[in-house]
């Protein structure tokens, strides 16, 4: 069996950023935007109120992998679980772009580098899993990744695969 993540923003969709996401809130709205931060909001992600394109060349990974016998195929992202309407939102978002996934998690609280690896160890020795793929965007995620997975990869005999979806590199452990 074959276990293939995504992250969430800046990977599958290009969310917006703090800066441009309260000028539209404004236009959108007519208010300021109510809150002091922004990740943490699930009103960051309103498809009433935000265009959220996919990213293409993601999206082309996503539809090759789903087509994949034995390929369960999730989502992992940083934003956090208990924050009220987060998953709502990220659903409907992804309705509105007839993604389908296995599974969605989102960060139960706290670092989200830890959060990430944690699942990913879960989910690999839960399913019996002899391949792994992960696309992510955080450069300064990384170097941890790929630590990470050139180590657990050994140790577990699964070939493992960390895709940098900004620079549209790869590197894979055996």
């Amino acid at each position: 069996m074959k276990l293939v993540c995504f992250d969430f923003d800046d990977t599958l969709f290009h969310t917006p950023k703090a800066d441009v996401g309260k000028t539209t809130w404004l236009e959108k709205t007519g208010t300021v935007w109510p809150h002091i931060g922004w990740w943490g909001k699930s009103e960051t992600i309103d498809i009433d109120i935000f265009d959220i394109p996919i990213n293409q060349w993601v999206l082309d990974r996503y539809e090759y992998h789903r087509s994949q016998k034995e390929t369960k195929v999730i989502v992992a992202t940083g934003r956090l679980k208990k924050v009220n309407g987060m998953l709502d939102n990220i659903n409907k978002l992804f309705k509105q772009n007839n993604l389908e996934f296995d599974e969605i998690h989102l960060n139960w609280g706290g670092d989200t580098l830890r959060f990430k690896l944690k699942l990913f160890e879960e989910k690999i020795k839960q399913n019996e899993i002899k391949e792994f793929i992960m696309f992510d965007d955080r450069q300064e995620h990384l170097p941890h990744f790929e630590e990470w997975a050139d180590k657990f990869s050994k140790e577990n005999n699964i070939k493992m695969t960390i895709v940098d979806v900004i620079n549209k590199k790869e590197k894979t452990f055996n």
